[in-house]
């Protein structure tokens, strides 16, 4: 496959986690990787998560040819209140039972993120997992018996920003872990971006090229994927998608969060 291992093309080198015992004790390495989308360029970040593991880069489209660029991803929240044994909880839907539904992960239509205002204009949630996600990883997702998939697409009050972000539910850490190592994030092997209408600019989510950050907590994966709305590819040096993915990955991470909290 293009943009493989051994295609003399840069690959992106790994980048460390915040600093701190408990920050370390949480998070795990992140990197970063270019890939392309409907054969143009596209720049993703995959960063990490409390209590799982991780790996770099994303798509969202499959079978298009990868490149890779040192580009810096953006950094996962620590969640500091958490513990490794606190969120053991998680860990199973033996410990964690309640079926997690559209209300409680997106309970408002709009959100502010580093002062920026967002709105939702599309929603979804299937029990077809695989409808969801893309190639192999589909596959995977259910071969392990993924529960439910549920997203949301969002656009800023300008319509310049398109983002899709959701949890996948699986019945064990184990589960989730296993379905994350099979993503393909060169070969946009992952999951889809959720398109909004044409009036909403949302459109696009599923063919742009953008940056993307996931984490895997317990027995779900949580992900998000910025894009811009007219649909341009960022280039190696974009600046303001990584950051809003990240800060949306972490925003929707906060409703596996109060599972633990109460």
């Amino acid at each position: 496959m293009p943009g493989g291992p051994g295609d003399g093309r840069p690959r992106a080198p790994k980048t460390g986690g915040g600093a701190g015992p408990l920050r370390k004790a949480l998070l795990t390495v992140g990197s970063v990787a270019a890939v392309a989308a409907i054969g143009t360029a596209a720049y993703f970040a995959y960063a990490d998560q409390p209590g799982g593991s991780a790996s770099g880069g994303r798509a969202g489209a499959s079978g298009a040819p990868a490149t890779n660029a040192a580009t810096p991803g953006p950094e996962a929240t620590a969640f500091p209140q958490q513990t490794n044994a606190a969120s053991a909880i998680l860990d199973s839907e033996t410990t964690d039972p309640r079926t997690l539904t559209l209300s409680e992960t997106f309970p408002t239509q709009k959100v502010t993120l580093a002062g920026r205002t967002y709105r939702r204009v599309k929603v979804d949630i299937t029990e077809k997992c695989e409808q969801a996600a893309a190639g192999a990883f589909a596959k995977a997702l259910g071969q392990h018996q993924c529960r439910r998939v549920l997203r949301a697409t969002y656009v800023d009050g300008k319509r310049a920003y398109a983002i899709t972000t959701g949890i996948a539910v699986l019945p064990s850490k184990e589960a989730a872990l296993a379905v994350d190592q099979v993503k393909d994030l060169d070969g946009n092997v992952w999951f889809r971006g959720l398109d909004g209408s044409a009036a909403s600019r949302a459109d696009r989510v599923s063919i742009s090229g953008g940056y993307a950050a996931g984490m895997v907590w317990g027995r779900y994966i949580v992900f998000s994927y910025a894009t811009y709305a007219d649909g341009h590819t960022p280039d190696a040096k974009d600046t303001v998608l990584g950051p809003i993915s990240g800060a949306f990955r972490d925003h929707t991470a906060k409703v596996i969060e109060k599972r633990v909290t109460g």
